[in-house]
């Protein structure tokens, strides 16, 4: 269903009250008295799925389509959900009920329901954009009608084209329709300048990377769809007829998906899709020919109006008598009403005089618009303005504008300087240059931030680059462009720079693109090439633009030169760890890989913190696919080479790569020791290096992995207090990876101690959801596998089981396999536990080939399950054989939690055969060795099975 969103009149808005609650849906707000209640976005759009179906069953698949549309999630996933939601409404008055389950069904929501139209919040109160919108192309003039005409024709149809030639003025008019409607939108107007995207497989990543989402490699409109469903947004799609093809198929697609979606499109041509509604924009009205209106009559016409503002804004002065005015109206005539023609022409009044203007437009632009009023508008073309406003130009403005076409998204006037100045011009002619642009209305400014940024006009951009071809100077000034962004990136990265600055290099990536584009193109300069890559880096590692980061470093490794004496060079060290790291993120870790990078090991001569953190990227990827001896060696060696640095960095380093070969090791003490020192060394500057550097965090890590020590050695409440620590620790960096670690820490240490399975399972959705969203593979697999394992602590083993099968597949094709053996072992006792002996011994056939280590961290709860297989079809004494076994281990390693857990089934085993009193004494042993943690699950259950043993 279409709702329509009013432009006049009062604005009000439905609101639905139940309970003590009011749900506000075009907000997407739900309030408790004058309180907002949290809510998740998934959350949020089932309560309103329901109540807006309130009294009628809606079924589980339905549901989920309603809010996760296009894209596959488990039942158990909207479970999760649900339970939130019955949390958030929980009101503790009497346990009012709100939503309930019919079995076999779906859901429905119960309670009374009542509803009432109320004022929509005012301008005022919504005084910004959810998402950036460009600041205003200045003054509008003469359009005031027309843009309350596009926001009625948006709001009723939805769907709205607003079609004319170059230079109208469309841009200009969709702004101010995206200020007014603002408030009815709550903010959320998105606005997607097209020009910059040269290449139509980009458009999509355009859009949905200006919502503030990542954009891996694939289909990314399927988690935008997500991310927007149910919520009212107006899309803006501004010069899309370049990509007109493209633009209609995302429009369709997207109008087709979003029923609250709004979108607005500028284009040269119609796109011709379905829904579809065209707004012809006309130009600006101009006075008839030879008319004898009075100065004040004239000004009365839109285009006249304008000229005259923005002769006068540009300093030029005219006497707003009836002659001089009269002359404006004849020159816009002349321009067809063409308001940014107007502008050009109006900008050189005082450079040249009114008459002046007039009797150039009567000559040379006569060559290229025919003077006569009847003239058909298609042969007034943009182009033929500005190749007149082009031909105004001093030769120095020319030239710089010719040059300044290089730059895709903006630049500075150090920028303009270093690319646009050299043969013929000087750095303060680029400057005075760009001042003149400026005032031409060739240029803007945009002086918001720290540092005054400019960009040309889109359609003068176009325009200036053709000049710059035509003249021979285009791969002149690519180069020069190249050139400069590898020396911009170059001592960015070299200085210390505050995280936001370091942050906002990312405005930049379409520049480094069209450098890129260029450098390993035909005409181009690989070796500018390799030297950009290596630079920007960082910045698609800091995004987690892997997989584009993964394209442009394999291009770099393959021409990247070598050094005279054959040895890699540092440049090809940074190429390298990046390329590691986008292809561990985004493939797998792979032995192919694992070669390359041992190869470039070998072939460093010199003892650069690059190789370290090379070093550090293999024995990582040695422990994920539980080769921890080959890993601990590597850290040793890593190890080895920090202790010939002075720098703390690459020691804090070692430290970590120690700590956490060792934890995988079982040798917990030792890894707590190494781990608690690498956090005690380690430095904000060179974590936040490495972070830049490969996109992964060792401080997340580390605080992990101590927290799973920790948990292991019989500390719980400890480990719990990390894990917030871990949480704390990346969500600042604002990298995907680093908090999709942290999340998978947190989630996986509470899955092992928290009571409360809701809660727990809600973090492990929010993982899942986070990792899905950015496309990190292994951390989708361990959500899903924990998200089983709940399942099974419900007893529910076959809602189980597709989400371990699902996850266990993700862990094996990224080879990421340090979770895999308990996750098995679990999934197998919870199998014995269900009566499936049979699923139990398909689980532990598929540990054994998967756990390649004979001795590790989570052995000893191998061994237990391993006992408790065992009692199936073995005498007793096979399985009381492993326990002790799984003890002892246990206690080699100071492993106590586990060593709890085998106690209990050791217990429980002989209190079978008869002899309450040594099972019991056997369990208070190691149950007394806790000093905290008493109200944990396995702690909770040992004091229970101590109960039952005493009676």
């Amino acid at each position: 269903m279409q709702t329509a969103i009013p432009t006049s009149g009062p604005r009000t808005q439905e609101v639905v009250s139940f309970g003590p609650f009011r749900l506000y849906p075009s907000e997407r707000v739900l309030k408790k008295a004058d309180e907002t209640v949290k809510l998740g976005s998934r959350a949020f759009d089932i309560l309103l799925a329901l109540v807006q179906n309130a009294g009628e069953v809606v079924g589980q698949r339905e549901l989920i389509a309603k809010v996760w549309p296009g894209i596959f999630v488990e039942e158990v996933t909207l479970r999760v959900h649900l339970t939130a939601l019955r949390k958030a409404l929980d009101t503790g008055e009497g346990g009012e009920r709100y939503l309930t389950n019919v079995p076999g069904r779906g859901y429905c929501f119960v309670a009374p329901t009542s509803r009432e139209m109320v004022g929509l919040p005012t301008a005022d109160e919504f005084p910004e954009a959810h998402y950036p919108l460009p600041p205003a192309l200045g003054q509008m003039v003469g359009r005031d009608e027309i843009v309350s005409e596009i926001c009625h024709k948006l709001t009723s149809e939805r769907f709205v084209t607003v079609v004319g030639p170059g230079g109208l003025g469309k841009t200009t008019v969709v702004l101010s329709v995206a200020r007014r409607l603002l408030p009815e939108f709550f903010g959320a107007v998105c606005f997607v300048e097209l020009s910059p995207v040269a290449d139509p497989r980009l458009l999509a990543p355009a859009v949905v990377s200006a919502f503030g989402l990542p954009v891996q490699s694939g289909d990314p409109i399927p988690g935008l769809v997500g991310h927007l469903h149910g919520k009212p947004v107006l899309l803006i799609l501004d010069g899309s007829e370049h990509l007109v093809s493209e633009a209609a198929a995302l429009s369709e697609r997207l109008f087709a998906a979003l029923p609250q979606l709004h979108l607005l499109v500028t284009s040269r041509e119609v796109l011709r899709v379905g829904d579809e509604n065209v707004y012809r924009l006309s130009p600006l009205e101009t006075p008839p020919d030879g008319s004898s209106l009075t100065a004040a009559e004239l000004l009365g016409f839109p285009a006249v109006k304008l000229f005259v503002q923005r002769a006068t804004t540009s300093g030029g002065q005219i006497n707003l008598a009836d002659q001089d005015v009269r002359i404006a109206g004849n020159i816009c005539r002349k321009l067809g009403g063409n308001a940014l023609a107007i502008e050009l022409a109006a900008g050189r009044v005082g450079a040249y005089g009114l008459q002046e203007i007039a009797r150039l437009l009567d000559s040379e632009f006569a060559l290229r618009w025919p003077g006569r009023r009847t003239a058909p508008p298609r042969h007034q073309t943009l182009g033929a303005t500005l190749d007149w406003s082009y031909n105004l130009l001093s030769e120095v403005e020319r030239t710089v504008l010719r040059r300044l076409a290089v730059f895709v998204t903006g630049f500075t006037l150090e920028a303009a300087q270093q690319v646009a100045g050299g043969p013929g011009v000087g750095a303060e002619e680029v400057f005075d240059a760009v001042g003149g642009l400026l005032m031409k209305s060739l240029a803007s400014a945009d002086t918001t931030g720290s540092i005054a940024r400019y960009r040309l006009l889109d359609t003068t951009r176009t325009y200036a680059a053709l000049k710059l071809a035509d003249a021979g100077e285009l791969d002149q000034f690519r180069r020069a462009h190249a050139e400069y962004y590898c020396s911009f990136l170059k001592v960015a990265n070299e200085a210390d720079l505050p995280t936001d600055d370091r942050r906002a290099l990312v405005t930049h990536l379409d520049d480094i693109r069209a450098a890129l584009h260029w450098a390993f193109g035909p005409s181009g300069d690989p070796r500018i090439g390799v030297d950009l890559t290596s630079h920007a880096s960082s910045i698609w590692l800091s995004k987690a633009l892997f997989a584009e980061c993964r394209d442009w470093t394999i291009r770099a490794a393959a021409v990247a030169p070598d050094r005279e004496d054959g040895k890699a060079t540092d440049q090809q060290i940074v190429i390298h760890l990046a390329l590691a790291s986008s292809q561990l993120f985004t493939t797998s870790f792979s032995v192919e890989a694992m070669v390359a990078w041992t190869r470039t090991l070998e072939n460093t001569v010199r003892e650069t913190q690059g190789k370290l953190i090379l070093r550090y990227l293999a024995s990582w990827g040695g422990n994920i696919r539980t080769r921890y001896d080959e890993a601990l060696e590597l850290a040793q060696r890593c190890a080895e080479d920090a202790r010939k640095l002075s720098d703390p960095g690459p020691t804090a380093l070692a430290e970590w790569m120690l700590g956490h070969s060792l934890h995988h090791l079982g040798r917990l003490a030792e890894s707590r020791t190494h781990l608690e020192r690498s956090l005690a060394i380690d430095t904000e500057k060179a974590r936040l290096a490495q972070v830049n550097a490969i996109g992964y965090d060792r401080r997340v890590d580390t605080l992990g992995n101590l927290a799973s020590t920790l948990w292991l050695q019989g500390f719980p409440e400890q480990a719990e207090l990390l894990g917030l620590r871990v949480l704390e620790a990346a969500r600042p960096l604002q990298f995907a990876m680093p908090l999709s670690v942290a999340m998978t820490w947190a989630s996986f240490h509470r899955y092992l101690s928290d009571t409360d399975i809701d809660a727990v399972e809600h973090d492990i959705v929010e993982l899942i959801e986070h990792a899905r969203t950015h496309l990190i593979k292994p951390q989708v697999g361990i959500g899903n596998c924990l998200l089983a394992l709940c399942q099974t602590r419900r007893n529910e083993f076959d809602t189980a089981m597709p989400l371990a099968s699902e996850g266990l597949r993700l862990l094996a094709e990224m080879q990421y396999e340090v979770f895999v053996p308990l996750i098995l072992a679990h999934l197998s006792e919870s199998a014995i536990a269900a009566g499936r002996r049979s699923d139990a011994v398909s689980l532990m056939a598929q540990l054994a080939g998967r756990d390649l280590n004979r001795e590790h961290w989570c052995t000893a709860e191998v061994l237990r399950v391993k006992g408790l297989l065992a009692l199936l079809d073995n005498p007793a004494d096979a399985a009381a054989a492993l326990f002790l076994q799984s003890a002892a281990l246990a206690r080699k390693q100071g492993a106590l939690a586990w060593e709890l857990r085998t106690a209990m089934s050791l217990a429980r085993l002989k209190a079978d055969q008869g002899n309450p009193g040594e099972p019991k004494k056997l369990l208070e042993e190691v149950y007394n060795r806790f000093t905290e943690g008493f109200e944990t699950v396995d702690l909770l259950a040992a004091r229970r099975l101590l109960g039952e043993l005493a009676r």
